[in-house]
C-alpha cells in the first residue's frame, strides 16, 4: 500500500479478516453501506465492529469490509530459531571468536539477572564479558596463560550500561510510572537484589480485541461529535451537500461550483479536518492504555548518569607441578604430607622455570634460592639485572586457594 491510499496519518497497514459472532448471514452498515458477514473467524460482535468504524478501523476490499492493522500496532517480532548474527563481531582476538550478539542472545534466552554461567572454554573471555554486562555470575576456564591475559584485559577495560534494576529506589519509580501506580513506589522496600531483575521497556501490543472491546471509544467518540457535527452541517450548507462524515473532502479538494462562499467552506472544511485528527489521536490513545502490554527483556531502561565497570573477580589457577600418576586417588593427593611440602615443591619449581612474565621473553632467572624459616617467608633469592644483583624475598600462597591480602601485608613487613 502507498500513504496515498491509507487514513489520514496512518503507517504501514495490513488487513485483516473480519466476521461476526453473530454467524453467516449477518449484515452491517459501515459508510452508508450494508454489507453482509460471513462465518469464520468469528472475531469480533457487532458492538466490536462499531468500535472499529469510531476507530476509523474498517478498510472495505471489494465487497468484504476488513479491520485495518498498522505496523506501529506492534513493531516487534519473538526471536525465531535464526540465528544471522555469527559474523557481526568485527574486532575478534581470535578466528573463531563468537560474537558477543550470540552469546547475549544464549544469555538472555536461558538465564536470569544474579544467575551462574559456566564457560569451559574462555578464549578471550566473550561469554565472562557478556556475563558481567547482563548481570549474570560467571566462571570462566581455559589451559592457555595467553587466553587468561587476554580475557583479564579485557575485563578490566570493560565499561557497560548501568541498567536500571527492579529492587533499586530508581527502579521502584520508573516501575510505578510504567505501571501507574504510585502507591506502590511510596511503600516499597528496596535492597539492591539484582536476582530481582532490571526494569525492562514495555511496548503495547494492540490487537482487534483492544479495539473492539475498549471501554472508552463511545465516549471520546461522542464527546468530540458535539464539536464535530454542527462543523458538518455548517459545510453542507456552504457547500450546498448533504455529505455524511466519510464523504467529506479534504481541505485541498476542489469544490463544486454551487458551492456559497469557496473561502469560508475550505475553512470550515480545515477546522473539522483538524478536530477530526485530534478525535483519532484521543481514540489511538484509548487503545493504547487499554490494550495488553509486551515486556522487551533485552531492553532494560539505562541510568545515563552512571557507568557501570567490571566487578571484583579473581584469577585462580591449579598447581602445574603435580602430576597424579593412574594410581594415585584425589584423597592421596590431598594428604597432609603432600601437602606439608608443597612450599618445597613450589621452590624446587622456582630453581628450575624463574618466573614468567605476562609479556612474552621476559622471564624472572634466579641466581640462587634458599628456604628461610620465616613466617610468611618461605624463601630468599637472588637475581641480576643490567644495574647488578637484586635480593627477593618469595612468599607462597595456599595450595588451594587465593592469596589473602593479609599475607601480602605480613610477608611485605617480614621482607622488610
Amino acid at each position: 500500500l502507498t500513504k496515498d491510499t491509507l487514513p489520514e496519518g496512518a503507517d504501514i497497514c495490513t488487513f485483516g479478516a473480519l466476521y461476526s459472532q453473530s454467524g453467516s448471514g449477518a449484515t452491517t452498515v459501515i459508510a452508508g453501506q450494508t454489507y453482509t458477514l460471513h462465518t469464520g473467524s468469528y472475531k469480533t460482535t457487532q458492538k466490536g465492529i462499531d468500535n472499529l468504524q469510531k476507530s476509523n478501523r474498517i478498510k472495505i476490499v471489494g465487497r468484504t469490509p476488513r479491520y485495518i492493522r498498522y505496523y506501529s500496532d506492534f513493531p516487534y517480532q519473538s526471536i525465531d530459531n535464526m540465528w544471522d548474527l555469527q559474523m557481526s563481531e568485527q574486532n575478534k582476538s581470535y578466528v573463531v571468536q563468537t560474537s558477543t550478539k550470540v552469546i547475549e542472545r544464549c544469555l538472555l534466552m536461558t538465564t536470569d539477572p544474579g544467575d551462574l554461567v559456566l564457560d569451559p572454554t574462555c578464549g578471550s573471555g566473550t561469554t565472562a564479558y557478556v556475563a558481567e554486562e547482563w548481570g549474570r555470575r560467571w566462571i570462566t576456564i581455559d589451559t592457555s596463560r595467553v587466553a587468561l591475559s587476554l580475557a583479564r584485559t579485557r575485563l578490566m577495560e570493560g565499561k557497560y550500561p548501568y541498567y536500571l534494576l527492579t529492587d533499586s529506589p530508581a527502579g521502584v519509580m520508573k516501575e510505578a510510572e510504567l505501571t501507574n501506580d504510585l502507591n506502590h513506589a511510596v511503600n516499597a522496600e528496596t535492597s539492591g537484589n539484582i536476582k530481582k531483575g532490571f526494569v525492562c521497556k514495555r511496548v503495547p501490543h494492540i490487537m482487534l480485541k483492544s479495539i473492539a472491546n475498549n471501554p472508552e471509544i463511545d465516549d471520546i467518540h461522542a464527546k468530540w461529535q458535539a464539536q464535530l457535527e454542527p462543523l458538518r452541517a455548517e459545510i453542507n450548507k456552504l457547500a450546498d451537500e448533504n455529505w455524511e462524515e466519510w464523504e467529506i473532502p479534504r481541505p485541498e479538494s476542489t469544490l463544486s461550483p454551487a458551492a456559497d462562499e469557496p473561502t469560508k467552506c475550505k475553512e470550515t472544511i480545515g477546522k473539522w479536518w483538524e478536530l477530526r485528527r485530534e478525535r483519532q489521536e484521543a481514540i489511538d490513545d484509548a487503545i493504547a492504555r487499554h490494550s495488553e502490554s509486551e515486556i522487551l527483556y533485552d531492553q532494560p531502561f539505562e541510568n545515563s548518569k552512571r557507568l557501570r565497570v567490571t566487578g571484583p573477580f579473581t584469577v585462580e589457577s591449579l598447581s602445574p607441578h603435580r602430576v597424579l600418576s593412574s594410581n594415585e586417588g584425589i584423597n592421596d593427593s590431598l594428604s597432609k604430607s603432600e601437602s606439608s611440602s608443597f612450599q618445597t615443591m613450589i621452590i624446587e619449581n622456582l630453581k628450575k622455570a624463574g618466573v614468567q612474565n605476562t609479556k612474552k621473553g621476559e622471564r624472572l632467572k634466579f641466581d640462587w634460592i634458599e628456604p628461610h624459616a620465616g613466617e610468611w617467608i618461605y624463601a630468599e633469592a637472588e637475581y641480576t639485572e643490567n644495574d647488578g644483583p637484586k635480593h627477593a624475598a618469595i612468599s607462597i600462597g595456599p595450595e588451594h586457594g587465593t592469596v589473602s591480602p593479609q599475607q601480602i601485608k605480613e610477608a611485605a613487613k617480614e621482607a622488610v
